[in-house]
């Protein structure tokens, strides 16, 4: 999604699919569009020291094509909706192409797959259902939007089959119907999750379900607060994400660990909450449990895939001086003060600049993008409209 990056700001997220990104994907959603998207993105996540991401979209096999080019670790989400797009005409054909490029790259030591349904008012009870059997079988994550915004939690309790309802026939909260469907467990990955009742709280940590907090997100698209101390406090798995960059608008983990620290002392009122090595935590390890790849990365440890980067401390007046190197990484840092990275123990980054494609290439085919958006003529902007009197 990071060639729609700026277009559709400021609008609620409903409308912000319906009448920005959804009409974009349908037009020029191909592969070309979705490598070299993901091109920039690799490029803008490795210099802002993220090794690996977590993703849900089209064509997961041009995202791989441009992971194996830019040599970042991803777990590529294989999409499924309950509507056609220029990717897949139905469930099955989601599946199938999914599938197909899970086993393209099957064995591949940087690429990694999961199951992605959309989300609960995308995707309907028996689709759910059949990719939470499959990920059982397979031992994959199963990754969705879920209670992400309050309109979701709400439509789905009464059953309004609004939008932003979830497809069933079940009048209860999205999770409440998950635990219904057998999906709340140890695979499952839910993004957002941040309307949350105490009791859906305890059920989560039970279930040993892992939760994505991407505040900044949440916050541009007005979702509201994840309760983050009160989910780490009952023992959930945390982990930070950014969400995609037309909804954040960048992809700086650095600047997220900061953004997350200290949304959750506010929202908790406690200044001790998700202290910086948390933070930290949140954004490495955790994030590798989610994922399922915590034997491999998360940790600098012996027999680890040696994923890691290095950052600058006390080289620029922002971040000097340095008493407590966790601190001044958390919360008086950002992205470009990473200046290397290695992923599978192959170094990526030297110096701040990527060692394996040319980064000006890459931009000058992100901006051909801008014009053939620019020509759809899109309305981005129907909320922002002055009312006639």
């Amino acid at each position: 999604m990071t060639l729609m990056r700026g277009i559709g700001d400021d609008e609620p997220l409903m409308s912000w699919l319906q009448n920005t990104i959804w009409p974009i994907e349908m037009s020029l959603g191909n592969e070309d569009f979705c490598h070299d998207g993901m091109m920039l993105s690799a490029v803008e996540m490795l210099k802002s020291g993220t090794t690996t991401f977590n993703d849900m979209y089209w064509h997961p096999s041009a995202t791989a094509r441009a992971c194996t080019e830019v040599g970042i670790r991803a777990v590529l989400g294989m999409i499924v909706v309950g509507f056609p797009s220029s990717y897949a005409k139905d469930y099955d054909e989601y599946i199938q192409l999914g599938q197909s490029t899970r086993d393209k790259f099957l064995g591949h030591p940087t690429l990694h797959f999961s199951y992605a349904p959309h989300a609960p008012y995308t995707v309907s009870d028996e689709i759910l259902t059949r990719l939470g059997d499959l990920c059982k079988a397979e031992n994959r994550p199963l990754h969705v939007h879920l209670h992400e915004t309050e309109d979701e939690c709400n439509s789905s309790e009464v059953l309004d089959k609004s939008p932003m309802c979830h497809r069933s026939d079940f009048a209860g909260r999205p999770i409440q119907n998950f635990e219904r469907l057998g999906l709340l467990n140890k695979n499952l990955v839910a993004a957002h999750a941040v309307h949350l009742r105490d009791e859906e709280i305890a059920l989560l940590a039970e279930r040993e379900v892992s939760t994505v907090h991407c505040p900044t997100s949440n916050m541009k698209l007005a979702s509201g607060f994840c309760p983050v101390a009160k989910l780490l406090e009952a023992g959930v798995n945390v982990a930070i994400g950014t969400d995609g960059s037309a909804s954040n608008n960048a992809l700086d983990m650095v600047a997220e660990m900061k953004t997350a620290a200290i949304l959750a002392k506010a929202v908790a009122k406690d200044t001790t909450a998700v202290p910086a090595a948390t933070a930290l935590k949140m954004a490495t390890y955790n994030g590798a449990k989610a994922l399922g790849l915590e034997e491999k990365i998360g940790s600098l440890q012996v027999g680890k895939s040696g994923d890691m980067i290095a950052v600058e401390l006390g080289a620029r007046a922002a971040n000097t001086p340095v008493f407590d190197p966790i601190s001044s990484f958390v919360y008086s840092s950002h992205g470009a003060d990473v200046s290397d990275a290695w992923v599978n123990g192959q170094r990526v980054m030297r110096s701040r600049r990527v060692a394996t494609v040319e980064e000006k290439n890459i931009l000058e085919k992100a901006h051909t993008w801008v014009d053939k958006i620019n020509a759809l003529n899109l309305d981005p902007h129907p909320n922002h409209h002055p009312k006639e009197t």
